[in-house]
């Protein structure tokens, strides 16, 4: 069988953290991976008309670009460089109500329990907040004192995240731990117009700290994770960062 091949399929991915190899998401929805491979070259130079002599290749440098339209939360943690946290922090909720005074006392009923009071005002328009309208909050109700049946207000306040909520959290002081990173995809070869499974093992790597996750209006979410590739002795002795298996059988 030859060595040509056709190679246009993504590969799907598994991601390891390094140190307990333990997996922390597994990606067969990427859109487009990709292998980078970067060196220096210092040239000597000298004689009439400063020629090129010699040169020596030196700082040879790698990186791993994964391209994913679907955004896993365990990839942002990884990002991140925190654990994916569940059940844990406050939501901001702005809510328009409307006055009820059938109890004889004008009041309006919050969707959620607040966790750290509420500040409620009059809704001018379709959406401004106009003056504020004091409330005594009791659970899910506020008692309002100078308000008007049937008045739109707006209630302002945070309430306890849901117990199966997801929080990934962005802090000053972590950073991306290193990962192990094993690919498979295909590869038809051109003798036999068959596929083969093409393999890729990335030794050691780190997630850039630089990401951008960006909501938009008009185009889905896709996420760029770029990562550097770092050495790793063979059992020659020589430094490895990444390795292609390509099956024939």
């Amino acid at each position: 069988m030859g060595l040509q091949y056709g190679i246009k399929e993504v590969l799907d991915v598994n991601i390891l953290d390094y140190a307990s190899k333990n997996p922390l998401f597994f990606v067969d929805y990427a859109e487009a991976t990709s292998n980078e491979n970067t060196a220096e070259r210092l040239d000597l130079t000298g004689g009439r008309g400063n020629a090129k002599q010699m040169s020596f290749d030196h700082s040879k440098a790698g990186t791993f670009q994964l391209t994913v339209p679907l955004v896993d939360l365990k990839m942002l943690a990884m990002l991140s460089g925190d654990d994916l946290q569940e059940g844990a922090g406050q939501i901001f909720k702005r809510e328009v109500l409307t006055v009820d005074d059938a109890g004889g006392t004008p009041s309006v009923t919050l969707s959620h329990e607040p966790v750290a009071g509420v500040k409620i005002f009059k809704l001018e328009g379709l959406r401004d907040t106009g003056e504020e309208i004091p409330a005594t909050v009791s659970t899910k109700t506020a008692e309002l004192t100078a308000a008007a049946a049937d008045q739109q207000v707006i209630a302002f306040y945070q309430y306890a995240a849901p117990a199966k909520s997801k929080k990934v959290s962005i802090k000053s002081t972590k950073f991306p731990k290193a990962v192990e990173i094993f690919g498979t995809g295909l590869a038809r070869n051109q003798e036999d117009e068959l596929d083969y499974p093409c393999h890729l093992h990335v030794f050691k790597a780190r997630p850039q700290p630089n990401f951008t996750f960006t909501m938009s209006g008009s185009d889905a979410t896709n996420l760029e994770i770029t990562f550097d590739m770092y050495e790793v002795k063979d059992q020659n002795g020589e430094g490895q960062y990444i390795d292609y298996i390509f099956e024939t059988e």
